[in-house]
């Protein structure tokens, strides 16, 4: 069922023609709406696949499953006019397990990269004229499996670290087309598929810290890590004379010019740095016990990938370039009652939901004419808990809205529109097989 989910469009996005298309998945909906900061463990409710060391933190006894869907809506506009473009698809497939008090593994599946477009162009050449179209598809995947420890556990402290290590597969396809008008619809199509077969690792550290022996105020810090990675892929290449460019079946490509299959070569991928920092803290409550027990929590984030490392090597082929970037996050969010056992009156459910709010901005890898696209984006979400029994299941809600574009106005710009929902699932307390009997 995923595979055939992940096989239809991935992206929507012009930018995606290059290298191996857009980096990452759609938005995750627990953490769409704090900004998509990812590298920051925020309680034991999460599967937090991008920081691994985040499965220490699990609650001994609670793993946890997790599936996400996400919709991007888009329009893009240049001085040429504008067009709209939509993707659906699988955000993450992930699942967490404690293993004792300070062990825990995490494993799954989700997007890599994701290609897909369809461009056309306008020429005069000779004494007619001639049309371009690109288009793009196709993703490549990551199954991974992740293993942390707690190298601190106390009361007050927390620091673990973790490793991902996984196995990219998939494969992007470029296609170009020609036709004159004089001769339409035959024309030349030509075809370059990048696929991959690689091996993937990543590295994370969280600390949490409680400043305070009431446990009110706390501190929050993550690193993530990912080393340029030389990923063994294979490029293919083909360029045929077609009858009829828009069937493009066995029947109308009647006539090969080139053709080179398994390509053996190497993708560099860049280094990825991201680092975190939050702070939440909770009223003092003890001489009050009527006062709604609230958590306030805000969280920054910081991400360096070094994009110009990204290489192609393969015989007769030139390889995409890219540009450095960072993105800056920040967000907010608010749980108007934390205390597991304090109802408030009338709308009880509604002081248990979390509520998030954040924001973005930092540099894409893509440049058009020489200046570099920029992307900034506001994000809201819910997280509704599952409260008819003990257990850590929730339902997730995100929403986005944002742009990407270099400023000028001649440029390509992207307006986008998301939404994401999320479920994680737990076992109740109630559960037999997770429970631990001293005595029976």
């Amino acid at each position: 069922m995923c595979y055939t989910a992940w096989s239809q469009t991935t992206s929507s996005s012009a930018y995606s023609a290059a290298g191996l298309g857009e980096e990452g998945a759609l938005p995750e909906a627990q953490y769409g709406g704090l900004g998509n900061i990812s590298s920051i463990v925020f309680d034991s409710t999460l599967i937090n696949t991008y920081n691994p060391a985040s499965y220490s933190f699990l609650s001994f006894g609670q793993p946890l499953f997790s599936v996400g869907v996400a919709s991007k809506f888009s329009t893009y506009s240049d001085d040429q006019g504008s067009y709209k473009g939509k993707t659906t698809g699988i955000s993450n497939f992930t699942l967490a397990i404690p293993f004792g008090k300070r062990l825990g593994i995490g494993l799954g599946l989700k997007p890599f990269t994701r290609k897909g477009y369809n461009l056309s162009q306008r020429a005069y050449a000779y004494d007619d004229s001639v049309t371009y179209s690109y288009l793009g598809s196709g993703s490549t995947n990551l199954l991974f499996v992740g293993v942390a420890y707690s190298i601190i556990k106390s009361e007050r402290t927390n620091l673990g670290i973790g490793a991902n290590f996984g196995y990219l597969f998939g494969s992007v396809t470029n296609q170009r087309r020609s036709v004159f008008d004089a001769n339409s619809p035959a024309g030349g199509v030509d075809f370059s598929t990048f696929r991959l077969r690689a091996l993937y690792y990543s590295f994370g550290a969280n600390f949490q810290h409680f400043l305070d022996f009431d446990k009110r105020k706390q501190l929050f810090v993550s690193a993530v890590y990912t080393p340029q990675l030389s990923l063994n892929s294979y490029l293919d290449y083909s360029l045929y004379y077609a009858t009829d460019v828009t069937t493009l079946t066995s029947t109308s490509l009647t006539d090969t010019i080139s053709y080179v299959d398994n390509n053996k070569g190497k993708i560099i991928f860049p280094s990825k740095q991201t680092f975190g920092a939050g702070y939440a803290f909770s009223p003092n409550i003890s001489r009050n016990p009527d006062k709604l027990n609230y958590q306030l929590g805000i969280f920054g984030e910081v991400t360096l990938t070094q994009w110009k490392a990204y290489e192609e090597q393969f015989s007769e082929h030139s390889s995409s370039s890219f540009s450095n970037t960072f993105t800056s996050k920040i967000a907010l969010q608010f749980i108007p009652n934390i205390s597991i056992d304090k109802k408030t009156k009338g709308m009880a459910y509604f002081s248990k939901i979390k509520y998030r709010i954040g924001g973005q901005y930092g540099l894409l890898p893509n440049t058009i004419n020489g200046r570099q696209l920029k992307t900034t984006a506001v994000t809201a979400g819910f997280g509704f808990p599952f409260l008819a029994q003990k257990t850590n299941s929730s339902l997730n809600l995100s929403v986005q809205y944002g742009s990407n574009g270099t400023g000028n106005s001649t440029d390509l710009k992207e307006r986008f529109f998301s939404v994401s929902f999320g479920i994680i699932i737990a076992p109740s307390s109630y559960e037999r097989w997770f429970r631990k009997y001293k005595l029976d």
